[in-house]
């Protein structure tokens, strides 16, 4: 792993930085088949397979590699006046062979041609190469009258004690691949991707749950050959979240006091969708959103006791 930090100190309690971080990987556990047939549309199966005696071998191995960039930009306000603030940016992107043994929605489990590691190089399946996060905690100027007579201190007990705060989170949806589960290349897997037509799957006016992209940019490969679209091509749709709360403090003693807190989750109830169906075998559902990955809008009241 490798980074860089620059850091510059702003007026109103302000600080700025400005960082690079990067990091190689190799040695990443991938699953791969050894006995895989090389594809062909006549044949068996077996007699194309490099040991004809066995049938289908996995193996967990080590051959895997990947790589991270990411530039990354935050802007902070130490708490003064009643106010504290922290805004992040991330740009990044990270490429691997394989991301996991256990896959990430959207990933493919096995390589679509075990004999060709390097064809399965691209996006990571958690790339993310844009996230925004933004938090604000502000208390509010009521309530702040010096306690000179009872009528101030009771204003002070009842309207003072004020504080909203929430945290927003924007970012670019994750990687997903195009693929059907079914050997049309004939080597008794059943990992397999279609081909590209050379039609840019973004190449559509709107998007909408029920056409995510552009479906005519993929098309079945001829059968016995594996396809030429790549693992990881299609990104996902985006997610966005702001969780918000209002709080109260009543002080029984400078230790002491009991808190009432209102907060709200996915305080605007914005959807956030769920990957689109990659099944090109089945053109009622393919290129359609189904769900949503986030819940809706939740509101919860609490109590609580410091001391």
């Amino acid at each position: 792993m490798y980074m860089l930090n620059v850091q510059y100190q702003l007026p109103g309690d302000q600080a700025l930085e400005v960082g690079y971080m990067g990091s190689s990987s190799k040695h990443i556990e991938q699953l791969r088949a050894v006995n895989e047939a090389s594809p062909s549309p006549t044949g068996s199966i077996a007699e194309r397979s490099p040991f004809p005696e066995f049938g289908r071998i996995q193996l967990v191995d080590n051959g895997g590699y990947g790589n991270y960039n990411g530039l990354s930009v935050k802007l902070t306000k130490r708490y003064s006046a009643g106010l504290t603030y922290m805004l992040g940016y991330t740009w990044s992107k990270t490429l691997d062979t394989g991301s996991a043994i256990r896959t990430h929605d959207g990933d493919t489990l096995f390589p679509q041609n075990s004999g060709c590691r390097n064809c399965e190089y691209g996006l990571s399946s958690f790339h993310t190469a844009h996230r925004l996060v933004n938090s604000v905690i502000y208390d509010l100027p009521f309530g702040k009258r010096r306690q000179h007579s009872i009528e101030n201190a009771v204003l002070n007990a009842v309207a003072g004690g004020w504080q909203v705060s929430s945290i927003m989170a924007w970012q670019s949806g994750f990687p997903i691949t195009v693929q059907y589960g079914q050997d049309r290349s004939n080597t008794g897997a059943g990992f397999d991707r279609p081909n590209a037509t050379g039609i840019s799957p973004n190449d559509i006016a709107n998007r909408t749950t029920q056409q995510y992209f552009n479906t005519a940019a993929f098309v079945l490969q001829p059968f016995g050959t594996y396809g030429n679209v790549g693992r990881n091509t299609l990104i996902g749709p985006g997610i966005f979240n702001l969780d918000g709360s209002l709080l109260k403090n009543f002080n029984f003693t400078e230790n002491k006091y009991l808190q009432f807190r209102f907060e709200a989750f996915n305080a605007l109830n914005h959807p956030n969708w769920g990957n689109p169906s990659v099944n090109i075998t089945n053109p009622a559902s393919f290129g359609t959103i189904g769900g949503t990955r986030t819940n809706m809008r939740q509101l919860q009241l609490a109590l609580k006791l410091v001391f």
